[in-house]
């Protein structure tokens, strides 16, 4: 597939600093890009969102580590980020510990590039189809960097108390004479909506190849996901269901069982966009935690099927070997790009699971669970039609997903969704054998992420959320 990059025109058209001030967007001049074909370039990228899950919010919600960390060193080392995570202790200064967070000041700058383009696009020359495509797809896109920001750096929504709790700075302008005020989380989901409003939607193209692009798929399961985490369920729904009737593609694993080799490519069709923790990422050298692996089916193809290190371990060899207690490892697949921090096809399977398991319809609900369990699981029993409550089903809507979306942002933003829900709120436990065993708690304030001193140095609005 041939990808158009940032050319040389707008690496010296852009002058934005090096992510050490403000919010890490702040340019130090304006953009002289006047061309909507210059302007739309903006959009092709690679996107990567700096730090992998893994390297925080997966410790947090117990999906696993970087494998590569040396339990003993780290837990006899208690002044890093890393052994707060893992402990899952509260009286460390996470704040002074957090200097920077590429995860942090990658996403602002995508959204100044988005600025640039709602900024400068109205007056440019050019096609008007191409102008008005770019705005659409650059309000979406802006939208969704701030939804990810704010379920990282912020409480979980909740419409009783969203309008005084602090989130993080919508940023809609390029000026850098403008202080970038931290905005309620109210304030930011308002902005986030708007910009993907349904006039927003329409703008945006029926299918785009690329996945680095957005279509109508991506614009609709924005929405979706924006109003999933807001618990407006029934709303949410109606999105999800729109976004697949223009993508419907599940990856399907089941071919590993032929071929010993779990192939997914970054341009996979069943990734509405993609977003690595850096660009290209794989999770070649990670390890479930010893929790979520008890959850994954010992019939699972790749689990099953899969023979890494060039023919020479499976993953059981490898989790013996690399694994911390009980967990199991991802080995070095070389053909298997993760989407860390976008969104997927099966993103909207697992939300009209839960939304249909809620309004009652349970069947239908563990229907989305089963079309998509029945492409990982080999020789797979469906759970629709076999009874189960409502409780019932969505701990097992809960527990595919937790497995499903290893990995992705998607189970530490769950989590902090489902504690906030006498129902669903519950405490984590990690048992890592000989190095003890922690325990995090639904109200923890860990569940929010720090802000990094190089942004809050020259911020005093950004005051920390938890």
């Amino acid at each position: 597939m041939k990808k158009i990059i940032l050319t040389s025109l707008i690496a010296s058209a852009l002058a934005v600093t090096s992510c050490d001030d403000k919010l890490d967007i702040t340019p130090k001049g304006m953009t002289t890009l006047d061309n909507v074909a210059d302007l739309e370039l903006l959009l092709n990228q690679e996107y990567g969102a700096g730090n992998g899950p893994l390297d925080d919010i997966g410790m947090v919600c117990n999906d696993g580590f970087p494998a590569w960390y040396d339990m003993a060193e780290l837990l006899a080392s208690p002044t890093t980020l890393q052994y707060a995570y893992v402990t899952w202790n509260e009286e460390m200064d996470r704040a002074t510990l957090a200097e920077t967070d590429s995860r942090y000041s990658g996403l602002y700058r995508q959204i100044y590039y988005c600025n640039v383009i709602t900024e400068k696009a109205p007056e440019a020359t050019g096609s008007d189809a191409v102008r008005n495509l770019i705005l659409a797809e650059a309000k979406v896109k802006r939208a969704y960097f701030h939804y990810l920001l704010v379920n990282m750096y912020a409480r979980q929504y909740d419409e009783a108390t969203a309008s005084q709790l602090g989130g993080v700075p919508y940023v809609d302008y390029v000026n850098m004479e403008i202080n970038k005020d931290k905005n309620t989380i109210a304030e930011v989901y308002d902005y986030i909506l708007a910009d993907c409003s349904d006039d927003v939607i329409a703008g945006l193209p029926d299918y785009v190849p690329e996945v680095f692009r957005a279509d109508k798929a991506f614009g609709n399961a924005v929405r979706a996901k924006i109003l999933f985490q807001m618990k407006r369920y029934d709303e949410a729904a109606r999105y999800a269901e729109a976004a697949l009737r223009y993508n419907n593609n599940l990856e399907n694993r089941s071919a590993t069982m032929s071929t010993s080799s779990w192939e997914l490519p970054w341009d996979s069709r069943n990734n509405y966009l993609h977003i690595g923790g850096g660009a290209r990422v794989s999770l070649t050298y990670t390890c479930m935690s010893k929790e979520l692996a008890a959850l994954f089916s010992p019939d699972d193809y790749i689990r099953k099927y899969e023979i890494g290190w060039n023919g020479l371990a499976t993953w059981e060899d490898s989790a013996v070997e690399y694994a911390y207690p009980g967990g199991l490892i991802y080995t070095a697949f070389s053909n298997v790009i993760f989407n860390n921090y976008g969104i997927r096809t099966e993103d909207m399977y697992y939300l009209l699971a839960e939304t249909n398991i809620r309004a009652g319809k349970i069947d239908d609900g563990l229907n989305y669970v089963d079309q998509v369990q029945l492409r990982r699981i080999d020789g797979y029993v469906p759970l629709k039609g076999t009874g189960l409550n409502m409780a019932q089903a969505m701990k097992k809507m809960q527990e595919a997903k937790k497995v499903e979306m290893y990995g992705t942002y998607n189970n530490f933003i769950d989590c902090k969704r489902w504690n906030t829900e006498p129902d669903y709120r519950a405490s984590i436990t990690r048992d890592l054998g000989e190095y003890g065993t922690f325990t995090i708690s639904p109200d923890s304030p860990l569940w929010v992420m720090p802000f990094p001193a190089n942004a809050t140095r020259y911020n005093p609005s950004l005051t920390q959320n938890y």
